[in-house]
C-alpha cells in the first residue's frame, strides 16, 4: 500500500498526517511546535538592534531542520513513499533545504500556502489536487 505524509506547516506549527491509500481519510501522525524560548531575544538585544529578527530566523532554520529530520527518518524507516508539503514561501525554502536527495525525491507536490489553522476535513478539500480521495 502508497503512504502519502502530508507537511503542513510554519516556521512556528507542523502537522504531518498520513493518507494510506485512496479514498482514505487524512490520519494526524504528528503535531509539533518551535520552541518558544528559541527565538527568544537576548537581554542585551535591544529592539532597535539591526539583528532583531535573527533569533527568529535562527528558530524558523532550526524547525525547518526538526522536520527535515523527521521526513528523512519516517522515509529510512519506510513509513512513507510519497510526501506532500504545504508550507508558506519562505519557510519552504528553509524546509527544502533540510531534505536529503532522497527525501526530496520523494515531494510530489509542494504548495506555498499557510494551512496550519485548518481542520483535517478542510485540509482535504485544499488538498483534493494533491491527494488521492
Amino acid at each position: 500500500m502508497s503512504i502519502t505524509w502530508i507537511v503542513v506547516a510554519n516556521a512556528r506549527h507542523a502537522r504531518i498526517f498520513a493518507q494510506n491509500g485512496p479514498n482514505k481519510a487524512l490520519e494526524l501522525v504528528q503535531e509539533s511546535a518551535l520552541d518558544e524560548d528559541a527565538t527568544a531575544m537576548p537581554e542585551s538585544v535591544g529592539r532597535a538592534s539591526p539583528r532583531r529578527g535573527q533569533p527568529e530566523r535562527n528558530g524558523a532554520r532550526s524547525f525547518a531542520h526538526q522536520i527535515g529530520s523527521e521526513l528523512c527518518s519516517g522515509r529510512s524507516r519506510g513509513r512513507f513513499s510519497r510526501a506532500i508539503l504545504v508550507a508558506p514561501p519562505a519557510f519552504m525554502g528553509m524546509l527544502n533545504a533540510e531534505l536529503d536527495a532522497p527525501t526530496a525525491s520523494l515531494v510530489s507536490s509542494r504548495l506555498d500556502k499557510d494551512y496550519t489553522r485548518s481542520q483535517t476535513q478542510e485540509l482535504s478539500g485544499h488538498l483534493s489536487q494533491c491527494l488521492c480521495i
